[in-house]
């Protein structure tokens, strides 16, 4: 685990908390919410990569991409949503929140330094507008209250803190790498820090060995009126 450290090229950037050793990332997102673990993320990447690699040589040039992300974030909405977490949308982002509303993740591609214990914490790869910079900076202000204990106060918080399922696929090496981590700093549409990273693995991209694991076939639930917090 790192704590924060300072990096060029801006040395006033706190780096993120990092965690990937399996048992304590398990641990953690316990704390999160007992419906999470590693398995579950883990099967929505697997499901957007099968989907990456149903395109063809015909498909348009940005299909890979799209269709890897559309089917990440329907995957893992799906799944959530058979536990009772809430499937919606903010200005047609799209957000799975817990029952209680205390957190919520949403789906993003990362640059490459997602999913590594490297020397620079990673960001995301597309632009993000006032819907990330808001839920953002909401984040920021909840750590403060919370920097001295992962464990959220839920009897005392307000907001809905929301984190990233933030995944790259690495052309190079062939594989997806991806992680759950809390955004805390966002400046020109970009994240430029986190809070904490949980480290997820990574899947290699082996179409003779690679298979897709069937649809989730409860139903998901839509509730737009949350009880408790933001969302």
């Amino acid at each position: 685990m790192r704590k924060f450290e300072l990096t060029a090229p801006n040395a006033l950037t706190k780096r993120a908390t990092i965690i990937d050793d399996p048992a304590q990332v398990d641990a953690h997102l316990q704390e999160l919410h007992s419906d999470l673990n590693a398995v579950l993320f883990k099967d929505a990447i697997m499901g957007g990569l099968g989907w990456r690699n149903d395109t063809t040589r015909a498909s348009a040039p940005t299909a890979a991409g799209v269709q890897q992300w559309l089917k990440t974030v329907e995957d893992l909405r799906t799944l959530l949503a058979a536990l009772q977490w809430h499937i919606h949308e903010q200005k047609n982002c799209p957000f799975i929140s817990s029952p209680d509303r205390s957190i919520s993740i949403v789906v993003m591609t990362g640059n490459g330094e997602t999913g590594k214990n490297g020397f620079e914490d990673p960001t995301n790869q597309a632009e993000k507008g006032a819907v990330a910079e808001g839920f953002v900076e909401r984040n920021g202000q909840l750590e403060l209250f919370n920097r001295d204990s992962f464990k959220i106060a839920k009897e005392k918080q307000k907001e809905t803190q929301v984190w990233a399922l933030l995944y790259h696929y690495d052309k190079v090496l062939n594989e997806v790498r991806f992680e759950l981590s809390l955004p805390t700093g966002f400046d020109n549409k970009k994240i430029t820090e986190w809070g904490i990273r949980l480290i997820l693995g990574s899947i290699p991209n082996n179409p003779a060995t690679f298979t897709i694991k069937d649809e989730p076939n409860a139903p998901a639930t839509v509730d737009v009126e949350p009880k408790t917090g933001t969302f």
